[in-house]
């Protein structure tokens, strides 16, 4: 090995180590206890003052800071990479390969829906009917809306439920006390299940998505006519959806995503 490559090997192994530092502040560090060096030189495999040397152009770049405590935490370099990296998302372009691929899977119709005031427009469709791309929908009587609404402030759930609750299938919920237990068990299984409510002949599954602070932003969902979804199916379906919401979630931030769930409505 020439001296050229030893000392791209050794910047390269720096470069590495300084990575995992960072990590390994972001996942120990909380709001009232920083990490202390020694902790991270044995998270890393180092000594404690090749730690220190490690730490030091961290928090010269801002990305970490040393407490009084001696103890280390994200800085507010870290927190503008993060701003960087959240407003450069594109949500329909990020989920458009999955929810092909789910549409393929499936053969149904797959959708990325997002809020819009009492109703979900829908963002990216694979299909057409009444989830075109661009339509809007209701949210109190779709698999999409109620995945929306089952984690949204209750603000929004009281919004939805003032538009008022038209019955547009017979199988429409449309009273407010039924809605909000609806809703509950949504939140509780991790998907929401629309069984011919907004179409006669559609059975859809879908779960919400949500940013880095925890705040819902989207629902990505299936939907098929009703002889093709039984419970069965339907279970594949909506662990198949729970997984990709929870990995849209995961790439907006939020690291405590739903987890994926086979349990029927």
């Amino acid at each position: 090995m020439t001296a050229v490559e030893a000392t791209g090997r050794n910047e390269s192994l720096s470069v590495r180590r300084c990575l995992h530092l960072l990590e390994h502040v972001r996942a120990h560090a909380t709001a009232d206890r920083g990490v202390p060096v020694l902790q991270l030189a044995e998270a890393i495999g180092v000594h404690r003052s090749t730690a220190a040397r490690l730490l030091a152009p961290l928090i010269e770049e801002g990305l970490l800071i040393r407490d009084p405590a001696g103890r280390y935490r994200l800085g507010v370099g870290a927190l503008r990479l993060g701003q960087s990296y959240l407003g450069a998302i594109d949500l329909p372009a990020l989920a458009e390969p999955a929810l092909r691929e789910l549409a393929e899977r499936t053969g149904g119709i797959c959708a990325l829906g997002v809020p819009d005031q009492d109703r979900i427009r829908v963002a990216l469709s694979t299909g057409r009917g009444a989830l075109r791309a661009g339509a809007l929908i209701p949210a109190y009587c779709s698999a999409w809306g109620k995945a929306v609404l089952s984690v949204a402030p209750p603000a929004w759930i009281d919004r939805a439920i003032a538009t008022g609750l038209r019955a547009l299938t017979p199988r429409t919920i449309t009273d407010p006390t039924e809605l909000r237990g609806e809703l509950d068990r949504t939140r509780q299984r991790g998907f929401a299940l629309d069984d011919r409510e907004h179409d006669p002949q559609l059975r859809a599954v879908a779960a919400p998505v949500l940013n880095h602070t925890g705040m819902v932003v989207a629902a990505v969902g299936v939907a098929l006519d009703h002889h093709r979804m039984p419970p069965v199916v339907l279970r594949e379906h909506a662990r198949a959806t729970a997984e990709l919401a929870r990995s849209l979630s995961g790439a907006m931030g939020w690291s405590r995503a739903p987890r994926p769930t086979t349990r029927e409505a």
